[in-house]
């Protein structure tokens, strides 16, 4: 198990130095509703400090500045974390940095009036864990923010699904569904305040960009996405409204809750 969990980080560093930049302009992951949403639920304001885990291109870090509040900015990937501090320097805000994983925090307990996580723990080896560790430094009255992938609770479904965003990004790991959500929330003494899955639609050519895929893996992707069985066609909605190119639905979750 470690050896594995081993490999998903090492997976997860290589994929997302190589492609830094472009969570950093990526439209999805620099703004829309989730983002918004998220936001609003952790209710940002000076005087807070608030952990951004896996901030990816310093997003979430960079709205909760700019609401106030005192930002770290966390990510397994060094040249990540760069890129999230360029960003983020250019807005004309200040952020500090660290470099670790989310499943194993460097901060002492009750540290944090805010923590909040988005669009990466389908990447994580052990989520139980993860939710232990953002509980554990947030401070009484403190607040859990999450956005990520939300599953289909059909099981059958769910695996393709997995095994379709696995193709494009060997680091994914398992994307779980709102009931399991709210599961892990409750697990860790976290009373949810906030629970709702969103459809967003993704074009397949930018998807398949962000990670840099090649030919073969876009072939065999595009012939998952042609030849899927019904429940998934039902759930994942894939239709070439344009002709020629290919637009399908991801399901989000946000999620947030209060440690007592």
């Amino acid at each position: 198990m470690m050896n594995n969990a081993k490999n998903v980080d090492q997976s997860a560093q290589t994929r997302f130095g190589a492609n830094a930049g472009n969570y950093v302009t990526s439209v999805v992951h620099s703004g829309g509703y989730t983002l918004d949403k998220l936001i609003e639920l952790v209710s940002p304001a000076e005087g807070k400090r608030a952990l951004d885990l896996a901030t990816g291109g310093g997003h979430v870090a960079l709205a909760l500045g700019q609401h106030g509040a005192s930002v770290v900015a966390s990510d397994l990937t060094e040249k990540m974390l760069h890129a999230a501090r360029q960003h983020i320097s250019a807005q004309g805000r200040l952020a500090s940095f660290c470099c670790n994983n989310a499943q194993d925090l460097p901060f002492p307990d009750a540290s944090f009036d805010i923590v909040t996580t988005r669009l990466a723990p389908h990447h994580f080896q052990d989520v139980s864990r993860y939710m232990s560790e953002c509980t554990r430094v947030l401070r009484s009255g403190g607040i859990l923010g999450v956005v990520d992938h939300a599953g289909a609770i059909d099981f059958q479904v769910a695996k393709y699904v997995n095994a379709y965003e696995k193709l494009r990004d060997p680091s994914h790991v398992w994307e779980f569904n709102e009931i399991e959500w709210n599961a892990m929330f409750h697990e860790v003494g976290l009373r949810v305040t906030h629970s709702e899955v969103v459809r967003q639609r993704l074009n397949f050519n930018w998807w398949t960009k962000m990670q840099s895929n090649d030919a073969e893996t876009v072939m065999r992707l595009r012939v998952m996405l042609r030849q899927m069985p019904r429940a998934v066609a039902d759930w994942m909605e894939p239709e070439t409204p344009l002709g020629s190119e290919w637009y399908f639905t991801r399901w989000q979750i946000v999620i947030a809750g209060v440690k007592p």
